[in-house]
């Protein structure tokens, strides 16, 4: 479990740092407006991560309740701040906290009518937001190809994809 622990923290560390990327390729002269379309992709990224790592009570996490902040999606400088701070908190965080219960609350059905409660692990949400992290990702890569924005070759794909296409 340590070093599944500590594969799961570098790899969201990794997509913290992606995002960073994009969020500097939007300082370079001619860069499409940050709030046009990254910033709001970036925010609901940043959000669901400090729904997790910040939980007010740290066994339950509610992503649906996240502040949903505009100069979060606005601000460049504000969202390179926060993603920082991400990065630091998941640096310093004990492998083993990845084992702890937490309880994962929702809503569900077309207008969100429904609520949900289910049990998970930390290192599980930890998969989710990753994965999830990932999905954003690869929306936005459609936009740097088109805005001429330089990511790394597999932003916004899939690890699986990316090790099938490594075996192929």
């Amino acid at each position: 479990m340590k070093c599944e622990a500590a594969s799961l923290l570098q790899f969201n560390l990794q997509l913290l740092d992606q995002a960073l990327a994009l969020v500097d390729a939007h300082d370079a002269p001619g860069a499409p407006a940050y709030a046009r379309y990254a910033g709001p992709h970036l925010r609901h990224v940043i959000e669901h991560y400090e729904a997790l790592l910040f939980a007010p009570r740290s066994s339950v996490v509610d992503y649906d309740t996240r502040a949903r902040d505009r100069e979060l999606e606005q601000n460049p400088g504000l969202a390179r701040e926060r993603l920082r701070q991400l990065a630091l908190h998941l640096k310093h965080w004990p492998e083993i906290a990845l084992a702890a219960p937490i309880a994962v609350h929702t809503r569900g059905g077309p207008a969100g009518e429904f609520e949900f409660a289910t049990r998970s692990s930390v290192g599980r949400e930890l998969v989710y937001v990753a994965s999830h992290a990932v999905h954003h990702f690869a929306l936005l890569q459609i936009y740097c190809v088109q805005h001429g924005i330089s990511m790394t070759t597999n932003f916004g794909k899939a690890p699986a994809t990316v090790a099938h296409e490594l075996r192929s």
